[in-house]
C-alpha cells in the first residue's frame, strides 16, 4: 500500500501542479473577454472551472498530504469536518452540473428562441446553474456535516478521515448515492445520447442554416467531451456501487476503495485542460499555440522616365 500511495501521489503531484496553471489562465481570459464570458453556453465550462480550481485550492492539497505521510495531518476533527464538507460539495456540484448541462444542451439546440426573454433566460438557465451548481450542495452538506444530531467518530487514517456521521445512517446514504451518483450519471448517459441521435435525425433541418449548424457543432463537441471526461472517471465507482447496492455489498470493494474512487480524483483535475481545448478563442494566448501571421506587403515598382 506504501508503494501505491507513491505511485498515486507522485501522478496527482505532476498533474495537480499543471492542471492549476491552466485552471487560472483559462478562467482568466474566460472571464476577461466580454464575448466568451456573455455566451450562455459557456458558462457551464467557466462554472466547472471554478469548481476546479476550488477542489485544486482546498480539497487537493489535504489528499496530497495525506497520500505523502499516510494519514490526516493534523489529526483534528475540525479539519475532518472542513475537509468532508469541501470534498461533498465540490463532488456533488460537479455531478449536478454535469447532468444539467446534458438537459440544457437539449434546449439550446432545439429550443433556443426560448432564451430570446430576460425572464426566460433568469428561469431555465441562471436559476438552474445557481441551484444545482452551488445553493443545494452547500445547503445539503452544511446540513449532513455540521447540522445532523450525531457524535463523529472519525478516522486519522483514512481518507477524507472516514466520512460522516449521518452518512452511516442508511436512509440518508441511500439518498446520497442515489440523488448525487446513480441519477446524475443516469442523466449525462441519457441526454447526451439522445441529443446525438436527435442531432442525426434532424441534421438536414438544421444544416439549412449554416450561422446555427456551426453554433450547435460547437455546443454538442462540447458536452461531449466534457461528458465523456466524466463517465470515463465516473461509471466504473458507480456501477460497482449499483452493484453493491443491489445485489453483493462487497462486490469490487478492494478495487473501488483503492483504485475508481482515485480516478475520480482526477475529474476536477484533467477538467481544464478539457475546457481549454473547447474554447479556440483562448488558444492563441498561448505562446506556443500563437500562429504566425504572414503579412503580405504589396512590392511596389518604380518606373524610371526616360
Amino acid at each position: 500500500m506504501d508503494l501505491i500511495n507513491e505511485i498515486k501521489y507522485i501522478s496527482l503531484q505532476i498533474s495537480y501542479i499543471f492542471s492549476i496553471i491552466f485552471c487560472i489562465f483559462t478562467l482568466f481570459h474566460l472571464l476577461s473577454n466580454s464575448n466568451l464570458r456573455s455566451t450562455l453556453h459557456n458558462h457551464v465550462p467557466l462554472i466547472l472551472l471554478l469548481i476546479s480550481l476550488f477542489d485544486l485550492c482546498f480539497n487537493h492539497p489535504f489528499t496530497l498530504n495525506y497520500l505523502r505521510t499516510g494519514h490526516v495531518q493534523p489529526s483534528t476533527n475540525i479539519l475532518c469536518l472542513f475537509w468532508n464538507f469541501i470534498n461533498s460539495t465540490l463532488t456533488i456540484s460537479t455531478y449536478l452540473t454535469m447532468s444539467w448541462a446534458s438537459i440544457e444542451r437539449h434546449i439550446f439546440i432545439f429550443h433556443s428562441q426560448i432564451f430570446t426573454h430576460r425572464f426566460h433566460r433568469l428561469l431555465f438557465h441562471y436559476f438552474p446553474l445557481f441551484l444545482f451548481a452551488f445553493l443545494y450542495p452547500i445547503l445539503f452538506n452544511f446540513f449532513i456535516t455540521f447540522v445532523y444530531p450525531c457524535e463523529n467518530h472519525f478516522n486519522m487514517f483514512a481518507l477524507f478521515c472516514a466520512y460522516p456521521c449521518a452518512l452511516k445512517v442508511p436512509s440518508l446514504a441511500l439518498y446520497a448515492r442515489i440523488a448525487h451518483n446513480f441519477l446524475p450519471t443516469f442523466v449525462v448517459v441519457t441526454f447526451t445520447i439522445s441529443l446525438l441521435l436527435r442531432v442525426i435525425l434532424q441534421k438536414r433541418q438544421v444544416q439549412q442554416n449554416l450561422f446555427r449548424w456551426r453554433k450547435c457543432r460547437q455546443m454538442i463537441l462540447q458536452l461531449m467531451s466534457i461528458a465523456i471526461l466524466f463517465l470515463v472517471l465516473t461509471l466504473p465507482t458507480t456501477l460497482v456501487s449499483i452493484v453493491q447496492n443491489c445485489c453483493l455489498s462487497t462486490f469490487a470493494a478492494a478495487i473501488q476503495v483503492n483504485y475508481l474512487n482515485f480516478m475520480v480524483r482526477f475529474l476536477n483535475i484533467l477538467m481544464p485542460f478539457v475546457c481549454l481545448s473547447l474554447l479556440p478563442e483562448i488558444w492563441s494566448k498561448l505562446l506556443f499555440w500563437k500562429r504566425q501571421r504572414i503579412q503580405i506587403v504589396p512590392i511596389r515598382t518604380r518606373t524610371n522616365n526616360t
